[in-house]
Formats: structure tokens, sequence, C-alpha cells
């Protein structure tokens, strides 16, 4: 592991500090009111050179119960505890404190460091302390660590507690420096000249000079000027380090501790999570529905209510799905490990799991609710990917990539182990729910039956018509997809902009079809005059719509040609007015409309419409008040121009 963050833990005034001082070289108590009082009030930091060669971060955190937020800021993003008793007082309040609220918060790895080793009586008095530490630790990730005595003041077992380290840390994994940026702030100040510096351990992604970052809640980006870790420059900071970050252009009062910087998009600043919340055996008494707690996660903190989820109580011991409305925003991600607080007087009763960043207020005692955060808990990482697609049914890639929080290979094997799964499939850089395709496909199809039944006649539904039957929210590159997928199924047939069932079939019933011979004679006998549908309609005694529905079945079957709206021809006397055109351009460079009206002897209301359709068919190009020949060659038939 390149990177790693040692923390310190244990009771006021048990040595901490002197232990790192004695580690390091480095006074961490760097307030005035620290070195009178004697005590840590804030978070002290210091670098480690250890014997392999690896920098550790040191966090030295308050032991005083009265500074826990502190503590708390600190704690949440180091890899190796040293929970630090003395041998004079043994296992005092905040060590059983602090070892709970490490347990709550998973640290896997750590030392027990029996400090003032050289002012025990005898070893007789360090083996008793030892074992009463070792009762304290049972069943805790605590109860097989390493237990090494040690004096900061004559140096005693400081050679073993070193090697102990480094031992350790080269055993533990490394944090993703791949996955987005993410540092949650733990101190803020200003430079002259520079402008604002934050400080953080850097939980995952890298950070370096020219970069753009989200700080949050606040909801402002800016780009980094300058990356310190331990007090040099460096062009870049990974995962693991504790980092100082030059923000200039941003006010101090805008970074409140909690204040996260993070990869732009990626995180979100909320009022509400999903929670799994496991209630303390030590906890003074049950919980019950919307009681009102301390939230400590990261860095930062804020006052919340907890929403009894499946239950009307939560016992001592026990563990539950809760959601935690909060008065002040907190920036979270899946994954997350919280404390919890009591109100007044202030105690750690618990401490949870993030399952959600949730969007609403969850009604109470919801079976689906209840078996979407099960399943999160469980703790696939592909899980938190699949109920966001379900949720937004569609999403996209980087979008995805932004709020996975995970590094792009494994994100990949994630969704492709979905998507194999038969529950996600990839169309180009969308992400779309499987369920929500297979809903999608039976609208359309739907749809469709119902058109056809009410408009046997026509050949198809226009495209533009057919999309209204999906929901708004369905792109349209989606939509084309879907027509695409279930004309190659076999289940629809389109052609130019009409879409049908691939079983549909226009066809008339025996009145219909002697109505519409009767029709295509009126068009026939009309020639270059046809009527318009309303004028057609008049003569036939039709509706306009129910008349509409037979021109539009002529044309479908190629026996009229549509021109607009209101008129269509006659495919015999398309045919001629195309030789016509043919003709013409054969010893002329141009044609007006005039010259087309005297050749058809027909009138401006219909050769007007009848050009613009050769120039739809791009055959001809309007230049003027004329007409050019254009793609003319596409249309060229053997054409009886006479002499």
């Amino acid at each position: 592991m390149s990177h790693i963050i040692i923390g310190t833990a244990g009771h006021v005034d048990h040595g901490k500090t002197a232990l790192i001082k004695a580690l390091t070289g480095q006074d961490t108590d760097r307030l005035r009111e620290e070195k009178e009082r004697g005590i840590s009030i804030e978070l002290g930091f210091a670098p480690f050179k250890l014997p392999s060669g690896r920098l550790a971060g040191v966090v030295d955190v308050p032991g005083h119960e009265r500074f826990i937020h502190n503590m708390l800021s600190g704690i949440g993003g180091i890899d190796l505890v040293l929970l630090v008793v003395d041998v004079s007082e043994g296992v005092m309040p905040q060590t059983r404190e602090h070892l709970e609220i490490m347990e709550l918060l998973k640290i896997g790895s750590g030392i027990v460091v029996l400090t003032k080793a050289d002012l025990a009586e005898d070893e007789d008095w360090l083996d008793l302390v030892e074992e009463e530490v070792r009762e304290a630790l049972a069943g805790t990730f605590l109860a097989e660590a390493v237990c090494l005595r040690v004096s900061a003041q004559s140096g005693r077992g400081l050679v073993e507690l070193v090697a102990t380290i480094d031992k350790l840390t080269g055993e533990l994994r490394s944090r993703d420096h791949r996955a987005p940026l993410r540092l949650p702030i733990d101190r803020v100040f200003t430079v002259p000249g520079f402008g604002t510096i934050v400080t953080g351990t850097l939980l995952s992604g890298t950070v370096k000079p020219g970069m753009a970052v989200e700080i949050l809640p606040v909801g402002r980006t800016v780009r980094v000027r300058q990356v310190q870790v331990h007090g040099k420059l460096l062009p870049e900071a990974m995962a693991g380090q504790r980092v100082a970050v030059n923000l200039p252009g941003l006010e101090k009062e805008a970074l409140p501790r909690g204040s996260v910087a993070a990869l732009p998009g990626s995180l979100t600043a909320t009022y509400l999570l999903d929670v799994s919340m496991k209630l303390l055996l030590s906890a003074p008494k049950a919980l019950k529905n919307l009681t009102r707690v301390h939230v400590y996660l990261g860095t930062g903190r804020a006052v919340g209510r907890i929403a009894l989820l499946d239950r009307d109580e939560l016992k001592q011991g026990e563990e539950a799905p809760v959601q935690l409305r909060l008065e002040r925003r907190l920036v979270a991600q899946r994954g997350d490990r919280l404390i919890i607080r009591s109100f007044s007087p202030m105690t750690t009763i618990g401490g949870g799991l993030v399952l959600a960043v949730a969007a609403d207020k969850h009604k109470r005692f919801r079976a689906d609710i209840l078996a979407r955060l099960k399943e999160l808990e469980k703790g696939d990482p592909a899980e938190p990917l699949l109920q966001q697609i379900r949720r937004d049914s569609v999403v996209a890639q980087n979008e995805l990539a932004k709020k996975a929080g995970m590094a792009p290979d494994l994100l990949a094997e994630n969704l492709t182990k979905l998507a194999e799964e038969g529950k996600i499939i990839a169309v180009n850089e969308l992400w779309l729910n499987m369920a929500a395709v297979y809903d999608w496909e039976e609208l359309i199809i739907t749809a469709l039956e119902n058109w056809h039944q009410n408009n046997h006649l026509l050949p198809g539904k226009s495209r533009a018509e057919l999309k209204s039957a999906l929901p708004k929210s369905v792109p349209l590159k989606i939509y084309d997809w879907l027509l695409a997928n279930l004309t190659e199924e076999g289940r629809l047939k389109t052609s130019h902009d009409l879409v049908a069932l691939a079983s549909h079939t226009p066809a008339p019933t025996e009145q219909e079809a002697a109505l519409i011979r009767g029709l295509a004679d009126l068009y026939r006998q009309s020639g270059f005059m046809p009527p318009t549908l309303q004028e057609a309609a008049e003569k036939s005694g039709m509706s306009v719509e129910r008349l509409g529905n037979y021109v539009a079945y002529l044309i479908s079957q190629g026996e009229l040609v549509r021109l607009d709206n209101q008129l269509a021809l006659h495919q015999q006397f398309f045919k001629q007015a195309k030789e016509e055109l043919l003709c013409h351009f054969q010893t002329k460079e141009t044609l007006a409309a005039s010259e087309f009206r005297m050749k058809l002897g027909s009138s401006r209301k219909f050769v007007l419409p009848l050009l613009e359709t050769f120039d739809r068919l791009k055959w001809t190009r309007r230049q003027g008040d004329e007409r050019v020949p254009w793609r003319l060659e596409l249309a060229r038939e053997e054409a009886d121009c006479g002499d």
C-alpha cells in the first residue's frame, strides 16, 4: 500500500500526542490553548517515514469527550489505528467510546499501545493492565491485535512499535486512486497571496493543479492552483494521502467543516439518507421512531431524526433499515459509515452504513422500499448500479461513472455482469433497464394494434405520432433503437416515415372497395384538375376524414400520388407530367410555372403543388421564380418527346 493514514484513539491524557511526537518528531498540538492545557482539542497531523520507505500520514485525535466531534471528523479516513491506553489508568470511558466508534466505522486494522510504561511499578502491573485491556477488546476487531508496552519518555518499545506499524501497513489494501476524486475537508485556512487552503484525507481519486473540483454542499466549482503533501508541492496527490489544496477565489466562509471537494457531478449533498443502522448494546434506551439525534459522517455533522422503516422501536443491539432526515445537508455516498449520538446528553448510541442517498421521504412499512434496501445491504457493488438504472430507465455511461464511485474497470465489470444476467442493455453510451425496454416495446405494439383497428386501410402510423405512445423521458435515439429492434425481430415493418405491425396489410371491405374504385375513377377523370379533399368529399357525400383514409389507401397502393395535404394526382397523369418535365429540359435550361401550366392545360392552383413535389423528389430545384433540373437523371425514363 503506497499511501496510508494512521490514526490515534483513546482517553484524554493517555499520551497519544506524546507518542506521535516520539514516532515522528513532530508535535501535533498546534494551538496555544492545547499547549497551555496539555490536551488536544483539534485534529493534529504529522508525516511518518517508515523503515520500508512508505510515507504515512498520521492523524492525532483529541481524547476528551467534549471534543468527540473533532475526533469523529478525523477518525473516518484512517487505515490503521493506534489505540492508546495509559498503564496507570487502564481502560477509561473514552477508551470504550472510541472503541465503539471504530467498531461502527469498521476500521479493519490496529495496534494496542500501552503508554507510559516507564511509570509502571513492575511487569506484573503491566500484565494486569494488558489483561484488563484484552477483556475490554473481546469480540472487537482489536481482540487479537498486537499489544505493545511503550514509553514516549524512555523510548521503550518504540522500535518494536515502528516495525509492527511497518509490517501491518504493508498488508493493507490501497485506496482506489482511479475512482472519482473525493476529499472530505477537515481544516480550512487562508494564506496571504494564495487564498484559501483546505486539508483532508484523500479518500479516492487523484487531485492535481488545474483540475476542476466541486465544493459541496455549497455547490461551487473552482480550479485547483496547488497541491501539497506534508508541506511539499506535488504535481499530483493520490488516494490515501493527507493533502493540502489551494482553492483560489473561494472564501473561507463557504467551507464549513464537513464540506467535500469532489469530481464535479459525482456526489450529492442531501437531507435524506437510507441507512442500515445498529443501536449499541450500551445505548441507554431503545430508539423510538423520529427520535432526534446527532449524525456524524466523514468530517461533517448534522442534527436529524431517525425514521424507523420496518418497526416502531429499535432495541439495543438490533440493526434495522432507517431513513435519516437531516436538518443540514451532508455529503454522502453508498458504503459510507456514520456515527449517531443521542441529542442530549450527547453519547454515542449507534452507527450505520449508508445504503443510498434518498430522493424523497419514505413511507414506513413499504414492502418495495424495504426489499430494495435489503438488496443494497448485501453489499453487491452491482446492485446500486442496477437500482439507479431501474429508477431512471435510461442512464448515460458518464453519469454512472461519476455517481458509482468506482474505478473504470470495476464499473465495466459490474455493468457487464448485469448485462449478461439480462437485467440491463447498452445502447451506444446509454444503459437501459431491460424491464423498461419490454414495457416500451409493448406500448409500441399496443399503440399500433389500436391504430390499425381504427385505420385498417392505412399502411402505417407516422414515426413521430407513434413516439407519443412512450413516456416523454424516452430519448429519440432510444425510440429509434426500439423500432429497429422490433423490426429485426420481425414484429414491425417500416417504410419511409411509416411504422406498421409486420402482420398488417391494408385491406378494404367489399363495400369500401366499391367506394374506393369510384374515387379512383373520379381522380382519373379529373386529369390535371383534381379535386381537393373537401371538394371530393362533397361530390361523394362522404366525410372528409373518411375520404382522406380512402385517398391514403390509393396512395399506398400506388394509384394516386400525394402532392400536399389537400391535393393528389392519379398515377397516370403524374407519369405524364414527369414525361413533360423530362422533354422540357431536353431543350431548355429553366422551367417557369406558367410554361408548365400551359403544357398540362391545368391551373396555377394545381401546378404549383406539382412543381413543389418535383422539388421534394429533388428532380428540380427552385431558382428565383423558375425551376432548373437537379437530380432528374434519377427519374429519367424513355420519354416520347416527338420531334
